[in-house]
């Protein structure tokens, strides 16, 4: 496997999404990637280090990631605090969680910032057959909402009413009548993950059509 080379670039613009949600856009410097890869972004020293998928699309003219801003966090409150012109550094791009064949049907299920992959896919695949199931705990926290709707879009969110489903998404999943036959990509918190995996599995999913990314480990529901 090649090593992935690593990058100086420069910080283009910094937008808040939601109260902790950011998109860091930066200069791209003709990297070439495939929606769903990843790049490391180094902090000051290596501990500080962290993944992210880029939220871009193979095309767009900058490269962007989604975090949420954690102040006890190693790196996120370095990146909260970048300005137009700074300096950074990513190595990059490595992963594997891609989209296998753009003309079959996607299920794409997310919590949180998981949902950064799912942008990816559909701003290089206008035309994925692509159904987005997307948890989060307050309707703010529905990152790229206007660009999802062009898609098949299930918002799911467990602490308010009154956009889309209430609850969480593998309770979402108990009444929704989906294709056996879907590839089912699930990307955020590592309990959803693992929920949904023995959710699809019990439900006659192939293993072979079920891809994973874990971003987090949800502490508290």
């Amino acid at each position: 496997m090649t090593t992935p080379s690593r990058h100086t670039s420069r910080v283009v613009s910094l937008q808040p999404l939601s109260d902790s949600g950011y998109l860091l856009t930066f200069e791209r410097g003709g990297l070439e990637f495939e929606a769903g890869r990843l790049l490391t972004i180094h902090g000051r020293v290596p501990t500080e280090d962290r993944s992210y998928t880029i939220a871009s699309g193979e095309k767009d003219e900058h490269l962007q990631v989604l975090f949420r801003h954690i102040p006890t966090g190693q790196l996120t409150p370095q990146l909260a605090q970048k300005n137009p012109g700074d300096p950074i550094e990513f190595s990059g791009p490595f992963g594997e969680f891609v989209v296998r064949d753009p003309s079959h049907p996607v299920i794409f299920i997310a919590t949180g910032t998981g949902v950064a992959p799912c942008r990816a896919y559909l701003r290089t695949h206008p035309g994925l057959p692509l159904t987005l199931v997307h948890g989060v705990r307050v309707a703010q926290d529905l990152f790229f909402r206007g660009e999802f709707e062009k898609a098949r879009y299930l918002p799911c969110v467990s602490r308010e009413d009154g956009t889309g489903f209430h609850g969480r998404v593998t309770d979402f999943f108990k009444s929704f009548d989906f294709a056996r036959d879907a590839h089912f990509h699930l990307c955020g918190a590592n309990e959803m993950i693992f929920d949904m995996q023995v959710f699809l599995l019990n439900a006659g999913v192939d293993e072979s059509h079920i891809f994973t990314e874990a971003y987090y480990y949800r502490l508290h529901s």
